[in-house]
């Protein structure tokens, strides 16, 4: 008589041993929802995780959920009650806000890089020939006077000034503050909402966005950034490198290790061209066309004839004479 075959069960972890997280991240920005994302990612490739997610705003005081125990939180701590409320559990806690808090109880952080932000917006700037340059952005905010003076920063090192608009809620002297920028000018913007009120701004003053105006903001929103006129630029937000970096400073905390730094900066992931930023300045708009063909073919070996078979004009006004372009660099024919 055969032997019944037994039934093999994978082995599951008691509820005691997955550990519960709460997450309190704004999920109604793409910023919120790319932290979460990472987090979660964290999660599934290093074990279980039961997660709470809590969609507040800064503005909000902890409240840990009814009848839920808990082994640790993630948030974006934007007020001194927010952060009581988070040491008041007794509960590992890691930051995921740039917002600097004076006094109180002190969690670590994972943030993006500010200073990397500012200078790779100067350098999508200056890559395209703009001399005149200004900055969007609430002084209230200390996150946003940060990444403003690195902006600064930046740019005085290539010996440029940059311009400072902080009167968002006043269309009128924003409108006044466009019009008397020295043209063309690039914008950088605290965040894709900053930028559409610019973008606005300037539909309303008969102002060309991009080629008089050029509109980046500090951050890509999939869904605002898309939903201006022209669609804007933005610089890419590793949040999922934050999420899953927090994620993972959490994990050892609630083992009981203490997180090897208190701060830790992650540097964005590149420029998300749109329109609000696809021009040159350059004056001579023949030029700016030879240009910008050779920037869209740089991947490929394009001689002088090409370029001129593209921009109808005398070989002898071409600088690009004598050289043959591939990916990105010249070499003599």
């Amino acid at each position: 008589m055969p032997t019944p075959s037994r039934r093999v069960t994978a082995t599951q972890p008691s509820a005691r041993a997955i550990p519960s997280v709460a997450l309190c991240v704004e999920t109604a920005s793409a910023w919120g929802r790319r932290i979460v994302s990472g987090i979660l990612e964290y999660a599934r490739d290093h074990g279980h995780w039961h997660v709470h997610i809590e969609p507040q705003t800064s503005e909000d005081t902890f409240t840990p959920p009814e009848g839920v125990r808990l082994d640790g939180i993630i948030a974006r701590v934007g007020t001194a009650a927010q952060a009581r409320a988070l040491a008041a559990t007794g509960l590992p806690v890691v930051n995921v806000s740039s917002i600097r808090l004076e006094g109180g109880p002190v969690f670590p952080r994972v943030i993006g890089s500010l200073e990397a932000t500012s200078r790779l917006a100067a350098e999508h700037f200056r890559s395209r020939g703009f001399v005149h340059f200004g900055y969007v952005g609430n002084p209230a905010q200390d996150y946003v006077q940060t990444q403003f003076h690195a902006f600064e920063r930046a740019l005085k090192e290539r010996g440029f000034p940059c311009a400072f608009f902080n009167q968002l809620d006043r269309h009128a002297e924003l409108v006044a503050w466009l019009r008397a920028l020295p043209k063309p000018a690039a914008l950088l913007c605290w965040g894709p909402s900053v930028g559409r009120r610019v973008i606005d701004a300037c539909l309303f003053a008969d102002i060309s966005v991009p080629h008089d105006v050029a509109v980046l903001g500090s951050d890509y929103d999939e869904l605002l950034s898309e939903a201006s006129h022209p669609p804007q630029s933005g610089v890419r937000f590793a949040g999922e490198q934050i999420g899953g970096m927090a994620a993972s400073i959490l994990a050892d905390m609630m083992r009981g290790q203490k997180p090897a730094r208190m701060l830790v900066e992650v540097e964005p992931l590149g420029v998300i061209e749109k329109l609000s930023t696809d021009t040159l300045a350059v004056p001579d708009r023949r030029m700016a066309d030879v240009i910008r063909h050779i920037l869209d073919h740089a991947h490929e070996p394009i001689s002088v004839d090409d370029v001129v078979k593209a921009n109808p004009m005398a070989r002898r006004g071409s600088t690009a004479r004598g050289c043959c372009w591939r990916r990105g660099t010249t070499r003599s024919r």
